[in-house]
């Protein structure tokens, strides 16, 4: 009558609870109670962590005794599924690694997870490259492959997900032999990195549905040629620096639901594959175009803006402000429900080449438009008017947020909060909040008359 709810389950719920914590949370739980005593040596799932180790001494010996003890310990009869380990070595003595990965590596493990910092690196067994179970294999920081004498084959037929992290290999070699790959995170590190390698070409597997693709490789103008053909793809987080001689290839994405791009390009580089990825990526529902992606339209090059039939989330940082582009971009979203405005530079040089907006009000500013965010407000006439355009002809709008991150003292603040909230609404339900980055002390007369107009300030 006296035990607690918890402790009548069975072992096998008690196990499925236990693998949500860290491996060392899980153990400690032997202690509560006779009953609890020998439940954490049926976890098929660990997750092993050095840093409750780190402040202590000896922590290196400390850490290699407890993953020996758990390996020593667990039940054999419920085989490892899921392997995490997070360790950092400071000495020249090298964590036993290997020996533990040889110690997990059996006909059920589905997920592995790697994240090394070692002053030595080390070559991954090779039954972990051929591993027909495996599902997930995720690998950090370490260098995992720079110790092979020759490359081994490499054929996972069940993996669905891959993370590589700082790769020093040409991934083809990994890529090519994931026949069912969906989701792949790639981060290529540049020239600084101790054991880059040139890698001319980098192709993407067709099978894939989500990519987080990094490439910091291209820093130099060597000839780099980057395949996207990936036709089920329905997420894209791309971060790459554009110089002349980067290619980049890619198809149609009809099933694309979110879309984030990070183009670095310099001013005097015409990019013309970024439009045409924009192009590509038509269908998407979620589109942010960070930094200096958008420069291109901005580089005296015309580029048409696609239409975009779908897209309900627009994230756009811009070189200038620019209404022009700007009503033009919501002229193509016709059902856009959010809309994010950064100014992250304000270029005076920059000088948009696009064809003047129709004279019509944009479809998605009447009817669907729900909620505006700007950015950067530094209190421009462009920027002053295209808010009260989107504040007079946004019939559903709810909420406007504007962003006073530039440094505006306590009367010029007031000004800006008393000329923009006076601008007439078209949606009687919109509200206008304002954020302020830069605080400034108030200390004259009006600072209860600037609450009254800036209660949206916070």
């Amino acid at each position: 009558m006296k035990m607690d709810r918890i402790s009548l389950l069975p072992d096998s719920i008690l196990c499925d609870i236990l693998s949500y914590l860290p491996t060392k949370e899980a153990v400690s739980t032997s202690i509560l109670s006779r009953r609890w005593r020998h439940v954490w040596k049926d976890l098929q799932v660990l997750d092993i962590d050095d840093i409750p180790f780190r402040y202590t001494l000896e922590w290196e010996a400390r850490f290699v005794s407890y993953v020996n003890a758990i390996l020593a310990q667990r039940n054999p009869d419920y085989p490892i599924e899921k392997f995490r380990l997070t360790c950092k070595e400071d000495s020249e003595d090298s964590l036993p690694i290997l020996t533990w990965l040889d110690a997990i590596i059996r006909p059920h493990l589905q997920e592995l997870y790697l994240c090394l910092d070692l002053v030595v690196g080390i070559a991954l067994p090779e039954a972990i490259l051929t591993f027909p179970s495996l599902k997930s294999l995720v690998l950090k920081h370490g260098d995992y492959f720079d110790y092979y004498p020759e490359f081994p084959n490499v054929y996972l037929p069940s993996l669905k997900n891959l993370e590589l992290d700082t790769l020093c290999v040409d991934p083809s070699k990994l890529l090519s032999g994931c026949p069912v790959l969906e989701n792949l995170m790639l981060i290529v590190p540049d020239r600084v990195y101790i054991s880059y390698v040139y890698i001319p070409t980098i192709q993407m597997p067709r099978t894939l549905k989500s990519l987080i693709f990094e490439d910091k490789s291209t820093v130099d103008n060597d000839i780099n040629h980057r395949v996207i053909d990936t036709p089920s793809l329905e997420y894209l987080y791309m971060k790459i620096i554009a110089k002349s001689k980067l290619q980049v290839s890619f198809s149609n994405f009809p099933n694309m639901v979110e879309a984030h791009l990070h183009i670095h390009h310099e001013r005097a580089v015409h990019v013309p594959w970024v439009p045409e990825l924009l192009l590509a990526l038509r269908q998407t529902k979620l589109l942010a175009l960070k930094h200096l992606t958008t420069r291109c339209f901005f580089s005296g090059v015309t580029f048409g803006i696609p239409e975009f039939p779908r897209l309900l989330n627009l994230e756009l940082d811009v070189p200038c402000m620019n209404t022009d582009f700007l009503l033009n971009f919501l002229h193509n979203c016709h059902v856009l429900e959010d809309l994010a405005v950064h100014v992250w530079k304000s270029d005076i040089f920059r000088q948009y080449y696009g064809p003047a907006p129709p004279t019509m009000v944009p479809n998605c500013v009447t009817s669907h438009l729900k909620s505006f965010e700007f950015g950067g407000y530094k209190d421009s006439a462009g920027e002053r008017e295209f808010i009260a355009y989107l504040l007079q002809r946004g019939l559903a709008l709810k909420t406007v947020t504007i962003h006073l991150t530039y440094v505006f003292d306590q009367d010029t603040r007031y000004d800006i909060v008393r000329e923009l909230s006076a601008i007439p609404r078209g949606s009687t339900t919109c509200q206008l909040n304002f954020i302020d980055l830069n605080p400034v002390k108030h200390t004259c007369r009006s600072c209860e008359e600037f609450d009254t107009y800036a209660r949206g300030v916070r």
